[in-house]
């Protein structure tokens, strides 16, 4: 092969005969990546006299890591020249942080199959950040698929156990913080009613268990130790919702577009809460 390299480019010197086959046999940067980065490297540009231009500059620059970690480094460090990118987006104008930010989450939420599943989980964080810079709540259950059920099971469970531990936990705050946690309570109830109705529709809905355990290994014992508490079960609710959004369902001949959108929104909710 290097043979008839050298026979179809007689031009080509020794070092740029050596570059010529690495530009072309080496690893080249994810297009789907790429294109999102330079999306991202724009708007952080457009929106530079706003606060969002922060979070935009931050995905960029999460996104070109990506691309650099999935090419991998040479025994010097350097990123293979097949692999570089040009890091300038396409240039516009925005004065309107929010429908930036909803555009760019949308198109993220759109490239998510177009990616490896090892890139999923940053392109998820990512739209989860964005959303939950707006005050959207999230819709109603989309229609779920035989193929959800078992998820769509893990998270109704997963709500069974955050109503129990609020509800534990509000047995020992003080009483500034139970409108916060009625708040919580309210919001996790609606997310059982609503699952319980979807997953009803395509299996036998699971009842909660009498008791749960903490997934910290401890409860709360006094009213400092439920305010942390109260702080770790928000983080936890978040970094359980980002995860299942994230996940690949096996056999599954297409994924559930509209169902993982909807998981997206519950994180970005999530996130808001844990943030406050």
């Amino acid at each position: 092969m290097p043979a008839l390299l050298v026979c179809a480019a007689p031009w080509l010197g020794g070092c740029q005969a050596t570059d010529a086959i690495v530009d072309y046999f080496g690893p080249h940067a994810d297009p789907t990546l790429t294109s999102l980065a330079h999306d991202a490297s724009a708007d952080a540009h457009a929106l530079q006299e706003l606060d969002a231009a922060s979070l935009r500059a931050q995905h960029a620059d999460e996104l070109y890591s990506e691309i650099e970690r999935l090419c991998g480094r040479d025994e010097e460090g350097h990123v293979p020249r097949s692999c570089e990118v040009n890091r300038e987006g396409e240039a516009h104008e925005a004065t309107d942080a929010a429908a930036v930010l909803a555009a760019a989450s949308s198109s993220t939420e759109e490239q998510l199959d177009a990616v490896s599943p090892e890139s999923r989980p940053l392109l998820v964080a990512q739209a989860i950040a964005m959303e939950a810079r707006s005050t959207d709540e999230p819709g109603a259950v989309p229609e779920l698929t035989e193929d959800d059920a078992d998820l769509a099971t893990e998270l109704l469970d997963w709500e069974y156990q955050q109503v129990y531990a609020l509800d534990f936990a509000r047995s020992y705050v003080t009483p500034d913080v139970e409108e916060l946690v009625d708040e919580r309570l309210a919001l996790h109830e609606n997310r059982v009613l609503a699952l319980q109705e979807a997953v009803a529709k395509i299996g036998p809905v699971p009842q909660p268990a009498a008791a749960y355990t903490s997934y910290s290994g401890e409860l709360p014992v006094d009213a400092a130790s439920a305010r942390a508490f109260l702080d770790d079960v928000a983080h936890s609710d978040t970094v359980t919702w980002a995860s299942a959004a994230s996940q690949e369902v096996p056999n599954q001949a297409a994924p559930n577009a509209e169902w993982r959108s909807w998981l997206i929104s519950v994180a970005a909710q999530s996130h808001r809460i844990s943030a406050a």
